[in-house]
């Protein structure tokens, strides 16, 4: 008798763990849909139909899940922001690095590679910081990389400036830009030269380069 009931309990804990685990599926599957389309049509621009034909979830499971469209679309920003953060930090190594100038520097191209590999990040932070709102003041308050927020310089004053001046601004919109924009920029680009292409999109190592070291005289 006992055995019996060693055996289903066994087996009530196996059957829970499975429908746990194609719930947290389901819900990851939901998010990654939800990433792809907020980043391509915007908050506003994104119907739950986009959702449902991209994961395989009906908009009630969906709701199951999530609330609302607004807990969805915070859920997919933090996805997308966790993922950058990822990125940024597999390749932020600050302490190799020989002085302040050789610091941002490496900062900088950092942040340029991370954009390039969660593109996401670069596409939410245009198409929602366009408008006052509360998606807007989300991304204010949580879209950057914690440790490049707190990059500790040896030169105080220079790194007053980079945090709390315009210039700070002037580095995070040209970044995001200039990786987020890059068709436009390739084929903008491409044509004042007369070539075909010219590296701006997809972003050769050699354009990459260049573009950090414009801005490190903007700094510098």
């Amino acid at each position: 008798m006992s055995g019996d009931l060693d055996v289903d309990e066994t087996a009530g804990k196996a059957s829970g763990t499975r429908r746990a685990s194609r719930r947290a599926a389901t819900r990851r599957a939901i998010v990654d849909a939800a990433v792809a389309a907020f980043s391509r049509w915007g908050f506003e621009g994104t119907h739950f139909r986009e959702i449902t034909r991209l994961s395989g979830a009906q908009r009630s499971l969906i709701l199951y899940h999530f609330s609302s469209k607004d807990a969805l679309w915070q859920c997919a920003a933090e996805e997308v922001e966790r993922r950058f953060t990822v990125a940024f930090d597999a390749n932020f190594e600050p302490g190799r690095c020989d002085g302040d100038r050789d610091t941002v520097r490496h900062a900088l191209a950092c942040y340029v590679d991370a954009l390039c590999e969660v593109p996401e990040y670069g596409r939410i932070y245009l198409l929602e910081g366009v408008s006052e709102g509360p998606r807007m003041e989300w991304l204010a308050r949580h879209f950057a990389p914690r440790r490049a927020l707190k990059l500790a310089l040896g030169d105080t004053a220079l790194q007053e400036r980079v945090r709390t001046t315009v210039l700070r601004d002037i580095l995070s919109s040209a970044l995001v830009a200039f990786v987020t924009l890059g068709p436009l920029l390739e084929r903008s680009h491409a044509l004042a030269a007369g070539q075909e292409a010219v590296g701006v999109y997809p972003l050769s190592a050699e354009r990459r380069r260049e573009f950090v070291a414009s801005l490190i005289k903007l700094i510098f």
